[in-house]
């Protein structure tokens, strides 16, 4: 048997998206719905899934520096669980 370790963004993870978000996108916290949060936090599992951290990007015509911004989630906003796979 193979064990897998499966890390997603919890709703603390979200929550730190959001106020990134808040703080660097020119749309602001309140332009992003429940749906397109759980989007970025995919963007971000996707991320860990490549060995990678936990980051988010917003492209620098998105942002209020006008630089690209970068964000990684805290280790308290991913869940992580081992799955055993059957092979």
């Amino acid at each position: 048997m193979t064990t897998y370790t499966n890390r997603t963004i919890n709703a603390a993870g979200i929550e730190e998206i959001a106020g990134f978000l808040d703080r660097c996108h020119k749309k602001g916290r309140d332009h992003f719905t429940p749906d397109m949060l759980r989007a970025w936090a995919a963007d971000a599992e996707f991320q860990l899934a490549e060995g990678n951290s936990a980051t988010i990007e917003i492209k620098s015509w998105d942002t209020l520096s006008g630089h690209t911004e970068t964000f990684a989630v805290s280790d308290a906003g991913i869940d992580t669980e081992q799955i055993e796979i059957d092979e």
